[in-house]
């Protein structure tokens, strides 16, 4: 289907127009949609970030609290045992009998018991590590700062030193309950005091439990999962999102919305970098999930909303933007194509105009006003655009069309005018040469001529007659130049040498009064190469001169001798200097001889190269073909340089003159 130049505009333009706007859209959409995850995720980064400083704040709180019930724990224990380690001091000053001393003993150190803390006297022998087994100790329990019971035992400074291990439960609360009496381990702080100089070797050893601070911890925690639960519970969520508090193993703390996921949380990078987010596959679509790590309490907290539900609002955009997009798209290719249609119309109104230019006759007399009116009429030459220059240079090219037409008219005229004179001149030339039909019986032996013009007409000569003196003449020139003038000073050189020889003249004697002629009234320095002689055609005698023309050629037909040439020069070119005597050369010719006189159009033939056929290649193809007669010879030779000529143009005039000689022997 073929569609117009409005129509392929229109179309093009409508193209341009969905693609830009569809474009525009597509890129705001997924721009949007791409600021929407970001700021998405910048919210839940700060919603984290907040709520990570709130739980180390609490941390340190909960930290703070330990620390100063351990330390009220210390200063009670410290005070209770340096009381009890002087009443004992005290005691071994008093005479009394081991059995009301041991009574004593155990008087003073069971009230303690009943505040949750224990008492024991450690002897000498409890101290190493048998007796701290034997006491249900281990010797190898590593305190705070790393030190086993052993250490701390044996460098004892005396004002006595903490250390907190994990003992069983029945050496920390030592009462006659059955259900505390178990190997459970429980943190305890120790403080060993020794007794000095009345009990030396014997170190009073204090403990009180530290479970009461875990629980204490567990409880806090307790509330703090209560107060998320709380708080999740009143966050908006985005449909089918989650937000939730995951302990150390993953399991849920606290949680608000459906955690429904086919793949795992990324806990593990959580926990790595503090911070992680992924985009994990739902049953409901891929959903955002971001987590956060807090070491403190070794807890993890995971916000995830859908991707859908985050690009909804640039989902909802897009819709509206492509709505506007389309009216605008609609109202835009409405305008462009009012626009448009007004834009080509100078273009139709110019295309009509070319069609009726078409049907003018702009040869007639009145063209010009004609094309005027035409070219002119309906056009926007007012206009400045592109359109107005083109409707000005329309205007105008009619005028210019019809006055270029009038001067190729006349110039066609002129041409064809010339080439019937340059026509004629070739008729008159070609007359003014002896026909070569003639040659053999004016030259009285098989003879053929031939002349080739590179023009209409040339300045090539070739003559053979017979003289009123019964003498049979040849001439043969190139007069220098083309066309024209040197057809016309070949047709006055002929016409002078016919004469001279006419009147009785030698060919020398001949060329002489010819120079002379021709310099007399050679105002344009014309000049001609020109080769004069008589043949006997009883004896073979030959007389010429050569007139600085190229020097003929002599084959025989009977012999295997190569040709030769008759480069004998009579004298410098004719019609240059006058005076000049030429000289007369004789030749006898055998039988079977041909005599070939040539002008310098056969050995200057260039090809496409730029390369001439040349003497030597001329002699071969005489070689060659030395035993056909005059007029096959001929026609060898100029189809011998048509063949090397190729598509080069012919760039001189070919003219040769042959005859045989058939005296007897």
């Amino acid at each position: 289907m073929s569609l117009s130049l409005r129509g392929r505009l229109a179309l093009l333009l409508g193209l341009a127009l969905v693609l830009g706007v569809g474009l525009t859209l597509y890129l705001t959409w997924w721009m949007g949609g791409r600021a929407m995850i970001h700021l998405e995720e910048k919210s839940f980064a700060t919603l984290m970030l907040e709520e990570q400083q709130n739980l180390d704040m609490t941390f340190i709180s909960h930290l703070a609290e330990r620390v100063r019930a351990v330390q009220t724990a210390k200063q009670q224990l410290q005070a209770s045992t340096r009381q009890q380690r002087d009443l004992l001091s005290a005691l071994q000053t008093t005479k009394l009998t081991p059995q009301e001393r041991q009574h004593i003993v155990q008087a003073i150190l069971s009230p303690s018991r009943s505040d949750g803390k224990a008492v024991y006297l450690l002897g000498p022998d409890d101290l190493d590590r048998e007796g701290l087994i034997r006491l249900g100790l281990r010797p190898d329990a590593r305190g705070g700062k790393q030190r086993t019971l052993y250490q701390i035992l044996q460098h004892l400074p005396p004002e006595g030193d903490f250390a907190v291990v994990r003992l069983p439960r029945k050496l920390v609360s030592p009462d006659n309950s059955p259900a505390l009496r178990t190997e459970e381990a429980i943190p305890t702080l120790i403080f060993f005091l020794p007794l000095g100089e009345t009990l030396r070797g014997h170190v009073l050893a204090a403990l009180t439990s530290l479970e009461n601070l875990d629980a204490l911890s567990q409880n806090s925690k307790n509330i703090l999962v209560k107060a998320y639960r709380d708080k999740f519970a009143q966050m908006p969520l985005y449909p089918d999102g989650f937000i939730a508090l995951l302990d150390g193993q993953g399991s849920p703390l606290a949680q608000h919305g459906n955690m429904d996921l086919t793949h795992g949380l990324p806990l593990q990078e959580a926990a790595l970098h503090g911070r992680a987010s992924a985009t994990l596959p739902s049953p409901h679509g891929e959903i955002l999930c971001l987590a956060s790590y807090n070491s403190a309490f070794d807890w993890y907290l995971v916000i995830a909303a859908p991707m859908a539900a985050i690009r909804a609002p640039s989902d909802v955009l897009l819709t509206r933007l492509l709505w506007l997009g389309l009216a605008l798209t609609i109202l835009a290719t409405l305008s462009a194509l009012f626009l448009l249609m007004q834009a080509l119309r100078p273009l139709e109104l110019l295309t009509n105009k070319t069609e009726q230019l078409t049907t003018t006759d702009l040869a007639a007399p009145d063209a010009l006003n004609q094309l005027e009116s035409l070219m002119a009429r309906g056009l926007p030459l007012h206009r400045r655009d592109e359109i107005g220059s083109l409707a000005n240079a329309f205007a105008n090219m009619g005028k210019a069309l019809a006055t270029n037409i009038r001067t190729l008219m006349d110039a066609t005229s002129s041409r064809e005018r010339l080439e019937g004179e340059m026509s004629a001149a070739r008729e008159i030339q070609m007359g003014i040469l002896p026909s070569p039909d003639t040659a053999s019986a004016i030259c009285g032996t098989p003879a053929a001529a031939l002349l080739v013009p590179a023009k209409e007409v040339g300045g090539d000569l070739f003559d053979f007659f017979v003289t009123r003196d019964g003498r049979h003449c040849l001439a043969i020139g190139d007069v220098s130049g083309k066309g024209a003038p040197a057809a016309l000073f070949m047709a006055m050189t002929t016409t002078l040498a016919r004469h001279a020889m006419d009147s009785g003249l030698d060919p020398a004697a001949a060329m002489s009064k010819v120079n002379n002629l021709l310099e007399e009234r050679n105002t344009s320095n014309m000049f001609v190469s020109l080769f004069l002689a008589q043949y006997e055609p009883a004896t073979g005698v030959l007389s010429y001169a050569n007139g600085g023309h190229c020097p003929p050629c002599i084959i025989n037909a009977v012999d295997a001798s190569p040709p030769r040439l008759l480069d004998n020069l009579s004298g410098p070119l004719v019609g240059i200097m006058p005076g000049l005597e030429y000289q007369l050369f004789t030749k006898h010719l055998k039988r079977g001889d041909i005599c070939l006189l040539f002008t310098d159009g056969v050995t200057e033939a260039m090809n496409g190269q730029q390369e001439l056929f040349g003497e030597e290649r001329l002699l071969a193809l005489l070689t060659e073909h030395r035993d056909k007669p005059p007029r096959e010879l001929l026609e060898c030779i100029f189809t011998s340089l048509v063949q090397y000529r190729g598509d080069a143009p012919q760039s001189d005039d070919i003219t040769m003159l042959a005859f045989a000689c058939e005296v007897a022997v």
